[in-house]
């Protein structure tokens, strides 16, 4: 989610969560798919602005 909306300093704070609780290998490949759901509520609930994102996102995730 902090990725997903645009997070500062977000690679701060994955360097900090990775020496404490470090992520399995691949996560970075696995976020899109994780985004996937908040995009297609925010897509209902807030419009069609987020449908692009959402269709980009679902179809680079099918691709894997």
């Amino acid at each position: 989610m902090l990725d997903l909306f645009g997070c500062p300093h977000l690679e701060r704070i994955l360097d900090g969560y990775q020496r404490a609780a470090p992520l399995a290998d691949g996560w970075r490949d696995r976020v899109g798919l994780h985004q996937l759901f908040p995009l297609l509520v925010h897509t209902v609930l807030f419009g069609r602005g987020y449908a692009d994102g959402a269709l980009t996102t679902a179809r680079a995730a099918l691709m894997r």
